[in-house]
């Protein structure tokens, strides 16, 4: 059975999520604008109910390994607990992926956007030997 993870982009601004593959390949996208202005819990909401769409649409025929999520700012991976992050200024302190595995039941990696970026790069990307 093949498997399958979800990476969360959360940036000030949009809201990307993605089902995708081992292999990389993309099964399906959820993107939407992030509307900070409501609130953290509202972010929140919205990640979680589109990871349990997409793992309830894909879970019959793929394994789910968990989430990932690249969140911009200062993080601290080891309690997974954002710092400070400017665009998101009410996640200060908010320990992101504690809550996120309690609401979804499945292990969650937190990092840095930009890292992140750069490792899909390296990856699928530019930065990709072929």
């Amino acid at each position: 059975m093949p498997a399958f993870s979800i990476g969360v982009d959360l940036g000030g601004t949009n809201l990307r999520i993605a089902a995708v593959e081992e292999s990389g390949t993309q099964l399906e996208g959820v993107n939407a604008l992030t509307e900070i202005n409501r609130g953290r819990e509202k972010v929140v909401n919205e990640i979680t109910e589109a990871v349990r769409f997409l793992t309830n649409k894909y879970s019959p025929s793929h394994r789910f390994l968990g989430l990932g999520i690249g969140i911009p700012g200062i993080i601290d991976l080891q309690s997974g607990t954002v710092h400070s992050a400017s665009n998101l200024p009410d996640w200060s302190g908010y320990p992101v992926r504690d809550d996120l595995e309690s609401r979804l039941g499945t292990s969650v990696i937190l990092e840095n956007d930009a890292n992140c970026a750069a490792v899909g790069e390296k990856w699928l990307g530019a930065g990709a030997t072929r």
